[in-house]
This record gives C-alpha cells, sequence and structure tokens, in this order.
C-alpha cells in the first residue's frame, strides 16, 4: 500500500505534467484568444461536440446538443462519440453525424485526427466539463477549429479561445455542462435541460411485447441491476427484498428484473425469488423498457438517466456525495448510500422509498400492511 505522503507527491507530480502538456498543445493551437464568438447566423458553421465517455454521461449531454442545434438555423452540429455511448443518439434530429472514437487505440486516434481535420469545422466544445483531460486537447487541436469552447478557470484554460464562466461547483453536471451554450447565444436560466431520447416504433413495439410477456397487470415496474461499476451494484439479495416488498403493496404489478446479457443469469435467480421476470436485452431495448415502464428501481447508472430523459417515476440507489449526477429533475426518490459503496446501503431504506412511488404508480396510496420477512 502506497503510504498517503507518496500519494500526495504523486499526485502534484501528475498535476505539474498536465500542466506542462496543456500548455505545450495550447502554444500548437491555431487562432488568437477571441472575445465574442462569430455571429453565427451570418453563414453555416460546422460545430462539433466531444463526449466520448459513458452511456449516462451522453443522455445528460442530450439537452445541451439540443439547445446548442436550436440555437441558431445556420449551426450543423456533429458529435464525436464512443463506441458505446453513440447509440444514445440514435434517432436524435439535433445530430448531423456521430462519428466513432476508441480512446483506447492509437490507431483509432490517428484515423480521427485525420477526419477531423478534413471536416474543418469552425468551433469544436470540450464535453469534459469536471475535469481536464489530455486526449480531449488532443483532439481540439487536431480539428483545427478556430472557435474552441470550454469551462474556464482550470489547468488548461488557456486552450480555449472562448472559455465560459464555470457554474458553481455543487450545480448539478447538466447545469455545468450548460454553460458551454452560452457562446451560441443560449440562456441557461431559461432553457429547458431535460435529457431526451428517441424510440423508434420498432424498440418500442418490442418493448411492450415484452412487457405482455411478462403479464398484463399494472405498473410496470422495471428493476435494473445492472452497474458500470462494482461499487454500484446492490446486493441480489436486497434487491429480491425490495421486489418482494414492491409486489405486496401492489400484487397487481409486473415487475421485469432487467441485466446485460451476461448477467441474465444472475437476473433469473432474482426473478425466481422475487415472482418476477428476467430480462437481458440490449442497449436500445432497454431505453425502450425504459420509456414504457410505469416505476423504474435501479442503481445509478445509465438507465437512471434515460428515466429521466422519459420522465419515469424512479427510485434510485446513488453512491454519497454524488448529487450532482442524479438523474435530472425526475420524479420519484434517490437513496444515498451511507459509505463508498452501494453495499453499504441496507435494505429497509430503499423499501421505504420504493414502496410509496410503487404504490403511487398503482392509484392506491393507502398504507400497506407489513410485508412478509
Amino acid at each position: 500500500m502506497t503510504p498517503p505522503g507518496v500519494k500526495r507527491v504523486l499526485k502534484q507530480l501528475e498535476r505539474m505534467w498536465k500542466r506542462v502538456v496543456f500548455r505545450a498543445l495550447g502554444a500548437l493551437l491555431p487562432g488568437r484568444r477571441a472575445t465574442q464568438p462569430p455571429a453565427w447566423d451570418d453563414r453555416p458553421h460546422r460545430v462539433l461536440y466531444l463526449r466520448y465517455d459513458r452511456i449516462g454521461d451522453m443522455i445528460m449531454a442530450t439537452p445541451l446538443i439540443r439547445a446548442i442545434a436550436r440555437a441558431h438555423p445556420t449551426l450543423h452540429l456533429d458529435v464525436l462519440a464512443s463506441r458505446s455511448n453513440a447509440v444514445v443518439l440514435s434517432g436524435n434530429p439535433h445530430v448531423r453525424r456521430v462519428m466513432i472514437f476508441d480512446r483506447k487505440r492509437l490507431a483509432s486516434f490517428v484515423r480521427t485526427a485525420r477526419a477531423l481535420r478534413r471536416e474543418r469545422y469552425d468551433a469544436v466544445i470540450d464535453g469534459m466539463v469536471l475535469q481536464p483531460s489530455v486526449t480531449m486537447l488532443m483532439l481540439m487541436l487536431a480539428t483545427g477549429a478556430r472557435y474552441r469552447i470550454g469551462v474556464g478557470g482550470r489547468a488548461n484554460d488557456f486552450i480555449y479561445t472562448l472559455p465560459v464562466r464555470a457554474a458553481p461547483a455543487e450545480a448539478h453536471q447538466i447545469l455545468q455542462s450548460a454553460a458551454t451554450a452560452t457562446p451560441f447565444g443560449v440562456d441557461v436560466r431559461r432553457t429547458d435541460w431535460r435529457p431526451e431520447l428517441f424510440i423508434d416504433a420498432g424498440e418500442r413495439a418490442r418493448a411492450e411485447e415484452a412487457w405482455r410477456a411478462a403479464g398484463a397487470g399494472r405498473p410496470r415496474v422495471l428493476a435494473n441491476i445492472a452497474a458500470g461499476e462494482a461499487r454500484r451494484r446492490w446486493p441480489s439479495n436486497r434487491v429480491v427484498a425490495a421486489i418482494r416488498a414492491a409486489r405486496h403493496v401492489s400484487p397487481g404489478s409486473v415487475v421485469l428484473v432487467m441485466a446485460p446479457p451476461d448477467e441474465l443469469e444472475e437476473a433469473g435467480r432474482i426473478a425466481r425469488d422475487a415472482g418476477a421476470h428476467a430480462i437481458a436485452p440490449g442497449l436500445r431495448d432497454a431505453l425502450a423498457l425504459v420509456a414504457t415502464a410505469d416505476v423504474v428501481f435501479t442503481p445509478d447508472t445509465s438507465i437512471a438517466h434515460a428515466a429521466s430523459a422519459f420522465t419515469k417515476p424512479s427510485v434510485v440507489m446513488m453512491i454519497g456525495g454524488s448529487a450532482i449526477f442524479e438523474p435530472y429533475e425526475t420524479p420519484g426518490r434517490f437513496v444515498y448510500s451511507p459509505g463508498p459503496t452501494l453495499a453499504s446501503l441496507e435494505a429497509q431504506p430503499v423499501i421505504d422509498a420504493l414502496v410509496p412511488v410503487v404504490q403511487a404508480a398503482s392509484g392506491d396510496r393507502a398504507p400497506p400492511a407489513s410485508p412478509p420477512r
């Protein structure tokens, strides 16, 4: 184990190294620092938004994409996404083109850099608003764009020709990203920042068929057990206890336990123990299940942010200290763990949150009898 003093020194060295890299890149970037954005309406402008990280982050970026694309009819907005989060933008009418970037492969960086240079973008937007990224800055350099937009006041402040003022540190991540829309004339205070997703008729039909196969009752409760990180996983026995409690207060409910395909066996065990049904859809079909559910029960993952996009009543289990990542303006309840993982969150606080949300969705607000243990 590395001693705390050594860790602090290593962190300081890392920050110093990043500052050197940022300044070297900044010296290479073309264009003098601008004090005003261009006259966007004078001619067509090609704009690139960089957001190649996680699925949930791309969902939270959709209101920013919408706000920028609608700001001026002359803007043509492209998005640089990862292979995993690009599918979030399927059917999105505000995006002209989605380009794929794999930051783990050098060949992808070289190929992407060449493609970006050929596109001759007028403006590029840094989507990493919480912490600077060397890869992001190298991609901004690769575009050759005259206008480079990002949150100022950080180690890489000088890299931008149009730096924007950072939102308060305690502001929601969506509102922190919203600041990068201001050079396009977007009024952050008057703009709707709810995420949005677009589901096609085939995806919706498959979701409806999955619910019908599980039962004809209501409300439909989608219990997602998937999590991208081990610390966001909630123990299976507690998932079972929470679903049982929900079904006790709403016997007519239909519960789908959703997991990725490689976790279908675990979802099946939970479903059998809880009197529910297991399903392992792909991402697009998972989003359609959220769109057609009445209640969503999930750890803090992309499914929670999908519930926000569809305004679905939700119970979301959050790790303590992560309030800026809450699903944005989502009806329902958030339950925070007392420790650094969801394993520290006991069943009863979650049951106490889930039961009234399911009751409300079933139209029965009467206090339930104690559920069986």
